[in-house]
């Protein structure tokens, strides 16, 4: 059986819980919708990616550049997210019951009435898991959290039958313990990865425009102002910063579908191979870059 209440029915219920963890309670439709929009949003940056490297002809105009940047990875990022945020919720595991609280109301299932809980086959737009009921029904949300085995066994200490653990057996969830256990550190912010860090090819290649386009550093400066000598810095700024994110995203495709595939393969080499990748395409970005514009800029 499962138990519905309101915001208001559920105010002033503090009860100690045995696990607590933020996650996300979609329902199914717009768990697809949430997937659909962080698929094409990535696949975005690759597309982008292919026709900046690989065309002909591909798209030099710096604002061209942002525009479509902006509609193939940043407006349905967006929209993911808004998405992910509308249905964040909080689950709780206490003492025989299972509690789904969203912002407007809490469903409350008894753990002994669960029997099975099994990871979304396709793995978008995150890891999650589904429940099924031992009536047959399935539970009408699905839960998007970064780590399913610990939720399962919080489930499990607090009531629930051992058997849920079976259909953990999974390589996905390996993949994604192994990625929990090495999973973004200090140097995957996004605003150090992208906004800082693009300074590092901006600086002296807008340096060299100037002393081309306007014989001296300042070149632009002197002839049309700060304003204008700001301008466009800002433009050469941006465009750096999108093309380490189309890098970026070329490097953590690799490393995703390594790190699958040796779960898949290895399961107890997942972790390890996880450590190694993460630890190589930073290497790869951090100094790898830095070290390709310098040769480029002295050959």
């Amino acid at each position: 059986m499962i138990a519905v209440e309101t915001a208001a029915g559920r105010a002033g219920s503090a009860e100690p819980s045995l696990f607590t963890t933020d996650a996300v309670a979609y329902s199914r439709s717009w768990r697809i919708a949430a997937a659909a929009l962080r698929i094409f949003s990535r696949g975005g940056l690759l597309l982008m990616l292919a026709a900046l490297t690989l065309s002909a002809t591909p798209p030099s105009n710096p604002f061209k550049m942002m525009r479509l940047f902006a509609a193939l990875f940043l407006a349905p990022e967006l929209a993911s997210w808004f998405i992910a945020r509308a249905f964040a919720a909080s689950i709780r595991v206490d003492d025989g019951r299972l509690r789904i609280e969203s912002r407007d109301e809490t469903i409350e299932i008894p753990l002994s009435s669960i029997a099975a809980a099994e990871p979304w086959r396709f793995p978008a737009p995150a890891l999650g898991l589904g429940m099924l009921l031992r009536s047959g029904r399935r539970i009408p949300l699905e839960i998007r959290t970064e780590d399913p085995v610990a939720l399962v066994d919080a489930m499990i200490a607090a009531g629930a039958a051992p058997e849920l653990r079976n259909g953990l057996e999974h390589p996905l969830v390996m993949f994604a313990r192994a990625r929990l256990a090495h999973g973004p550190g200090r140097l995957e912010n996004p605003f150090l990865k992208f906004v800082l860090f693009s300074l590092v090819p901006t600086i002296p290649i807008f340096r060299l425009h100037q002393y081309i386009a306007y014989g001296g550093a300042f070149g632009e400066y002197y002839t049309y102002g700060l304003q204008m000598y700001l301008v466009g810095f800002g433009i050469w700024w941006a465009k750096h910063a999108i093309w380490l994110v189309l890098i970026a995203a070329a490097f953590r495709a690799v490393v995703e579908v390594v790190a699958f595939a040796v779960a898949a393969a290895a399961p107890s080499l997942a972790t390890g191979a996880r450590l190694i990748l993460e630890v190589l395409q930073r290497l790869l970005y951090y100094i790898g870059i830095p070290l390709l514009i310098y040769l480029r800029l002295t050959a």
